[in-house]
């Protein structure tokens, strides 16, 4: 773990519920400029280019209603962001049947009724239709955008919106981990495994539907994203202090465990920050490798993309942090 957070780096954190991702980035911003003097929310004039502005941002959305897991970006990393969105993800998800409501999920305005089915059975049934490739309509409610507004943004505004087309999304997993039928509206608790880009609050509608009934998503928690797991990410992030946070940022060397990686030798680190194309004889170690990580001794210094034509060139540069040591 990194305690200086100029270096950049990873932070999971652990979501509560009822606050908006970009609220926990913007509390750590906050934290973090204001406890560290040399950290500036605003680059200066004539900065040399490792003197960069910091920033903190997310890799992946989580609704307000939602807990659990929530990468956060610090500085440098995010660059990381593109390589980050991409990982499956896993969930845990309560699906309350009986009423389905106009965001899919419990903040929202209840819509339609329904009775709902005589017992677990009938949502078991249904699963194995939503188990591997799908195709899935995503919420109204959602940050996608049209002509160049978020959906959720038009609806709340009362606009007539209509619904976004279908897309494709694998559900690797998808199990039942608890049932409860002696509630005025039977609740299902859902084990979920699925690629980026999945609505959990769409599955949910629609397993609803396909079991004869409606329902809603009354509760979801983030568990796992790529190699990241809740239990590792820190609780109460929105009391931490400043010193707390930078203790448990993961510097960008270790943030993507996943992807192999070469160390440069010393005379072709700033070479290759400075824009120095990769050799194809670098990576002859790793055949069947598409992104690599160009790391010094103790840093990233960039990803490596075997492009379509054969050739590897540079995808993501990570240029030095300054004097970073001195930060207090």
């Amino acid at each position: 773990m990194s305690a200086d957070p100029r270096l950049g780096g990873l932070l999971l954190a652990d979501k509560p519920t009822g606050i908006t991702s970009r609220a926990v980035a913007a509390r750590a911003f906050y934290v973090l400029t204001h406890e560290y003097s040399q950290l500036r929310g605003r680059r200066k004039r004539g900065a040399e280019p490792g003197d960069m502005r910091f920033r903190i941002g997310h890799a992946g959305t989580l609704d307000p209603l939602a807990t659990g897991l929530l990468i956060l970006l610090l500085g440098r990393a995010s660059r990381l962001s593109p390589y980050l969105l991409g990982l499956d993800k896993t969930y845990l998800a309560t699906l309350r049947l009986g009423t389905a409501t106009d965001t899919l999920d419990a903040d929202g305005q209840v819509t339609d009724t329904a009775p709902p089915p005589a017992g677990v059975e009938a949502v078991a049934a249904v699963l194995p239709q939503f188990t591997g490739p799908i195709m899935q309509v995503p919420p109204i409610y959602s940050a996608i955008k049209r002509d160049g507004q978020s959906l959720h943004i038009a609806a709340r505004a009362g606009l007539e919106v209509a619904e976004p087309p279908a897309r494709p999304v694998t559900i690797q997993r998808l199990t039942i981990t608890g049932a409860r039928w002696d509630l005025p509206q039977p609740e299902v608790d859902l084990e979920v495994l699925c690629t980026s880009g999945t609505y959990v609050r769409s599955l949910v509608r629609d397993i609803s539907l396909a079991a004869g009934t409606v329902g809603h998503l009354a509760a979801l928690r983030r568990t796992v994203v790529g190699p990241f797991d809740v239990t590792d990410a820190m609780p109460d992030v929105m009391e931490a202090s400043g010193a707390e946070l930078a203790a448990r940022i993961i510097p960008p060397s270790l943030a993507m465990p996943y992807l192999p990686a070469v160390t440069l030798p010393t005379d072709l680190v700033g070479a290759v920050r400075n824009g120095r194309q990769p050799l194809a004889s670098w990576f002859d170690a790793l055949p069947g490798c598409t992104l690599v990580r160009l790391m010094s001794t103790d840093d990233l210094v960039a990803i490596a993309a075997l492009g379509d034509d054969g050739v590897w060139k540079l995808d993501t540069v990570f240029p030095a942090v300054k004097d970073a040591t001195s930060c207090g």
